[in-house]
């Protein structure tokens, strides 16, 4: 498959595209498209910031570093969560596939492009309110993207993969609530 068969297999077919992905692992073409996607977005909202009113902008020369820094970010987020669910895949489900994951992974975000530019386009259109919908509509269809790429990668039921991407979530959250409740125990009148 060429790079514009995958875009177009991941947008109106993504399950047949996503099984081929995590197969055939083209993880170069992914991470950089998952790059571009990435750094197209961040331009997009320093955009939106600034038509926003939001005025606090970067220093003359500081834009590039700031799309270095959050491109590293990204892809440092990418990494830890491909590590992750092949590891949950792994430690589950008995099944591992980290190429496959961090590839599919990585072309489930391409859609999330579309996100920014069409909150731009109604932010200067004074339609600011549908921001908010183009945002979740957004997330929810990378996320679906994500949980058929870990399916397909790990050859797994949509069941398990969806338990798979919410697992860890659940697993922060806990721990989150467990350290509120130790506090509020160690220091007194804190709840």
């Amino acid at each position: 498959m060429t790079f514009i068969e995958i875009v177009y297999g991941i947008v109106f077919q993504p399950a047949p595209t996503l099984k081929y992905l995590s197969g055939n692992k083209p993880l170069v073409l992914a991470v950089m498209a998952f790059s571009i996607t990435a750094l197209w977005n961040m331009i997009i909202n320093m955009g939106l910031n600034n038509a926003t009113g939001f005025t606090a902008s970067l220093p003359d020369g500081y834009i590039g570093v700031y799309l270095f820094i959050g491109l590293l970010i990204s892809l440092a987020v990418l990494a830890a969560s491909a590590a992750m669910y092949n590891l949950l895949g792994e430690l589950i489900y008995k099944q591992a596939n980290g190429r496959g994951i961090l590839t599919c992974l990585a072309f489930g975000f391409v859609p999330g492009i579309l996100a920014p530019p069409l909150q731009y386009a109604l932010t200067l259109l004074n339609f600011n309110y549908f921001n908010i919908n183009i945002s979740i509509l957004a997330f929810l269809w990378v996320m679906a993207l994500q949980i058929i790429g870990i399916r397909e990668a790990l050859v797994i039921q949509t069941g398990q993969a969806l338990l798979l991407f919410v697992l860890p979530w659940l697993i922060f959250m806990v721990f989150i609530v467990a350290l509120v409740l130790l506090l509020g125990m160690i220091v007194p009148g804190i709840m």
